[in-house]
């Protein structure tokens, strides 16, 4: 077992917890998805101020040798940390924003997406480069244009992110479990 994976069996309990709170997080944002956006966002920053700490932690608890991947897994700690503080700040003004944000990179993908198709050698896979940037373009433009619809679909994508994400976190914790077990 890799020495990085085998710090993060140790502390198998947190990345259960994170798994765990997602889910629930998910779960509750599928089962409400006509609650508030500004409930949302706090459940949002909720979940990043978790990953921030569970990542700071799991950075600490890394071999020293393996100063990259700390540093690496500790600014993204870091990173979320403050984004989930700043959301809390003003939560209804940040998920709008944050929404804006999205669909100008999905239109900025989806362009670029169709560049690479027509501009490029002729390759197999031009048809999904095609399709993937024309989706990404509407897409994108759908959350630019309405916003206060888009909000209420993208709680709901959210939601089932967050339940997948949150499934896969506390199977991997008990992975990790018997991993640590095992050894």
């Amino acid at each position: 077992m890799p020495p990085a994976l085998r710090a993060l069996a140790e502390h198998w309990g947190l990345v259960l917890t994170y798994g765990l709170i997602t889910l629930g997080l998910g779960i509750a944002l599928l089962v409400w998805p006509h609650a508030s956006v500004t409930v949302f966002a706090v459940l949002l920053a909720i979940q990043l101020i978790v990953v921030g700490i569970v990542r700071i932690v799991q950075a600490v608890s890394i071999d020293r040798r393996e100063g990259a991947a700390r540093a690496l897994i500790g600014l993204l700690g870091g990173i979320a940390l403050i984004v989930g503080l700043l959301i809390l700040r003003d939560p209804l003004q940040s998920v709008v924003v944050v929404t804006m944000i999205l669909g100008a990179f999905w239109v900025i993908a989806g362009v670029i997406d169709l560049l690479q198709a027509f501009m490029g050698v002729e390759r197999e896979g031009r048809g999904w480069d095609i399709l993937t940037g024309v989706l990404s373009i509407l897409f994108g433009g759908f959350l630019i244009v309405d916003t206060e619809i888009s909000l209420k679909v993208l709680v709901v994508l959210v939601g089932i992110w967050l339940v997948v994400v949150g499934v896969i976190a506390t199977v991997a914790a008990f992975r990790l479990r018997n991993a640590r077990t095992d050894t």
